[in-house]
């Protein structure tokens, strides 16, 4: 049999485990010595047992030791090249839930504030639903119920990351059009398009250890839990508690652990997020306080929409406008944001154009190109959705063609892009990143649906690419996904059971909204709110909205072992 191009064991498996060289050296004990000074050198057989979930070693007589669990922190993580995206399968002490028990436990007259990820809040709606056989339960009514829960526990705000997000939308358009006028005006030195979604951790901990030829082009704008912990540590200061802010944020995804741990996170020493908790982890956490998911009695506090004085620092009126339902994806609505701000641009200048969009699907949904053409046929924007790291890869190969990018590492060959026409070669403007298939509301933190849940596949669905973590499958993502869109009317993504001209339809539909409609209203709303918070910190928003990235020193990877 002929092969016509090496197989790497990258390309076999969008879930990457640790790598053959992700090695933390381990300390041995000391030998033994006699008085002369004489090493004592024991060569007796040594085995290691497994006794119900405990591991013993054992040197062949009666006498075992049990031994301890190995630990890999965060900064042995970070510091390590051999693996993608590890931080599923590493034994993370760091950020627990103890972690969190223990901080509520000594107070130490600081103030705790909780951020939770929409895409939770879908992930436990799905999963305390389905456990009580009703499709009743909602975001808000959830959330409010997990508000009055960690007040009980100790926490003294409760916020979702929804507003913080929509600050990283509104700097991530600023981000794209400098970029853009870097290209146009081609001004050296400066950054410039493509332009690829920084939100997703894993996709930054991927493009640092594998192809930091591509870091120029991911964007600077920080993720919305890094901006929620800006909004957490600027806002909530109290003078009754004098000692600082404690902030967890609750997210889908465990390598937004990591995330919270980079070094460039931190402003004066103070990390933005104290502790990361998955979205499972907020659910243990709950129980552990006597949390009974299946009596939905509201607080009677209403959720609050007043916004805080910077000036004031009085965290007795700091609240931010929450779950705010922003269009486009399940994953935030970055491609849709770009696309929303480009098209709004264009009709400023000519009102009575008429551009159309054109959606191509590349191997699945999940890798998705986005079109916008001006009525005589010139690309106003290529964008793309791109979910799982199978399509991620296609999409670094492109992003090299169309940028002369070169990998000096040459980790695995994967399979080429075949029958790449002359639209395939056009260089894209934006790409929506993210690790996981599905996006978000499939991330590995999520809740996992009841072992008896069904798992049909919808008749006639071609879309084999979505894959859940251990444990689920498509037509549970499907579930999050349709619990997430509070306004399912705002959504405006691809999906795999309806025709492509009629998803296009729907799409151009919710962009006229947001143009001139209802939600060109809201977000009109929104964006003046989020204008005073920036105005508020304008001196300090750029140091304080967008970070840097670099790449890691290439090491022996053994996930890339050709064969």
């Amino acid at each position: 049999m002929a092969f016509s191009g090496a197989l790497s064991v990258t390309d076999l498996n969008d879930y990457l485990g640790p790598s053959q060289v992700c090695i933390k050296p381990v300390e041995a004990p000391e030998v033994n010595e006699k008085a002369s000074g004489e090493v004592c050198v024991h060569l007796t057989k040594t085995e290691i047992a497994i006794d119900q979930g405990n591991y013993y070693e054992s040197n062949g007589q009666r006498a075992r030791t049990q031994l301890e669990t190995a630990e890999i922190s965060l900064n042995d993580c970070l510091a390590c090249s051999g693996c993608v995206t590890s931080a599923e399968t590493v034994l993370i002490g760091m950020q627990s839930i103890q972690e969190v028990q223990r901080e509520l436990e000594n107070p130490n007259q600081r103030t705790f504030v909780a951020s939770i990820s929409p895409q939770s809040l879908a992930s436990l709606v799905s999963r305390y639903s389905y456990a009580m056989l009703t499709n009743t339960v909602s975001i808000p009514a959830l959330f409010k119920h997990i508000a009055h829960a960690l007040r009980r526990m100790g926490f003294h705000f409760i916020q979702d990351t929804s507003f913080a997000r929509h600050l990283a939308l509104r700097e991530h358009q600023r981000e794209f059009f400098e970029r853009r006028k870097a290209r146009t005006e081609n001004i050296p030195n400066a950054a410039q398009l493509p332009m690829l979604a920084s939100a997703c951790p894993g996709w930054i901990c991927y493009a640092e250890k594998a192809h930091s030829e591509l870091l120029p082009y991911i964007a600077k704008t920080k993720s919305p839990q890094q901006i929620s912990g800006v909004l957490a540590k600027r806002y909530f200061d109290s003078a009754d508690r004098p000692n600082g802010v404690y902030h967890v944020a609750v997210m889908p995804c465990y390598d937004k652990k990591l995330e919270a741990s980079r070094e460039q996170f931190e402003l004066d020493g103070v990390k933005e997020v104290d502790c990361v908790l998955t979205t499972g982890e907020l659910h243990d956490l709950l129980l552990n306080a006597g949390y009974d998911f299946t009596q939905l009695e509201m607080a009677d506090d209403a959720i609050p929409r007043q916004i805080p004085n910077a000036s004031q620092h009085d965290s007795s009126s700091v609240q931010w406008p929450q779950l705010l339902q922003e269009p486009g994806t399940s994953s935030g609505g970055y491609l849709f944001a770009i696309l929303h701000a480009v098209l709004d641009e264009y009709m400023l200048h000519s009102p009575s154009a008429k551009p159309s969009l054109e959606l191509r699907v590349i191997r699945s949904v999940d890798y998705t190109d986005f079109v916008l053409r001006s009525e005589d046929g010139e690309n106003l924007f290529k964008g793309a959705q791109c979910y799982g790291f199978r399509n991620l890869q296609n999409l670094v190969r492109k992003i090299q063609r169309t940028t002369g990018a070169r990998n000096s590492r040459s980790m695995g060959r994967g399979r080429m892009v075949r029958n790449a026409g002359k639209e395939d070669a056009a260089p894209y403007d934006y790409v929506e990143v993210m690790a996981c298939p599905g996006g978000c509301v499939n991330g590995g933190g999520q809740m996992r649906p009841p072992s008896s849940s069904s798992k049909e596949v919808t008749q006639g669905d071609t879309d084999q690419q979505m894959q859940g973590w251990q444990g689920t499958d498509k037509s549970w993502v499907r579930r999050v996904e349709s619990a997430y869109w509070v306004d399912v009317n705002r959504r405006a993504a691809p999906t795999a059971q309806a025709d492509t001209s009629e998803q296009t339809k729907a799409i151009m539909r919710v962009l006229h909204d947001a143009l001139d409609g209802e939600l060109h209203t809201w977000l009109a709303d929104v964006d003046k709110i989020a204008k005073e918070v920036e105005d508020q910190m304008s001196s300090t928003k750029l140091e304080l909205f967008r970070t840097s990235y670099k790449g890691v020193a290439a090491q022996t990877n053994g996930l890339a072992v050709q064969w």
